[in-house]
């Protein structure tokens, strides 16, 4: 049985943790769902396993770089780096066919304490848009 992409959309939420195929990246990449907008698009942050060095000299950028440890995050081979620099918005029906379609697959839920902390760190950011802020960081 198929499950419709309508309850898949209704399902998706703020620190849920994906694993995904993109385009120009040749590998799957994790990525926090941090905001679902009233038009049903998400915000986005990828996790990386390191920060990249470009911006070790962009102090605001360096800020947004948000620690995520393999202890509290198993499916992580090493602590890694949920990179908040900026906001990738992606339409939410698409993500939900790639979760009904088995591309993109749901591996868990960022602790509740940690999605406070990027939504405090994101909001205090001269980095990231009012738009942005309103849009996806706001209370849910």
């Amino acid at each position: 049985m198929e499950i419709p992409v309508s309850l898949v959309e209704e399902s998706i939420s703020r620190g849920d943790i994906l694993l995904s195929e993109f385009d120009g990246i040749d590998h799957r990449k994790f990525f926090v769902v941090m905001g679902v907008s009233e038009d049903k698009v998400c915000g986005f942050f990828f996790i990386n396993s390191n920060i990249h060095p470009a911006i070790f000299n962009k102090q605001e950028q360096l800020n947004l770089q948000y620690p995520m440890l393999h202890r509290d995050y198993p499916f992580l081979k090493y602590d890694s780096f949920l990179c908040a620099s900026s906001v990738i918005e992606r339409r939410i029906a698409d993500i939900s066919e790639g979760i009904r379609s088995r591309t993109t697959a749901v591996i868990g839920r960022m602790k509740d304490e940690h999605i406070a902390n990027v939504i405090h760190m994101v909001r205090a950011s001269k980095v990231i848009s009012e738009r942005h802020k309103q849009m996806y960081f706001g209370e849910e």
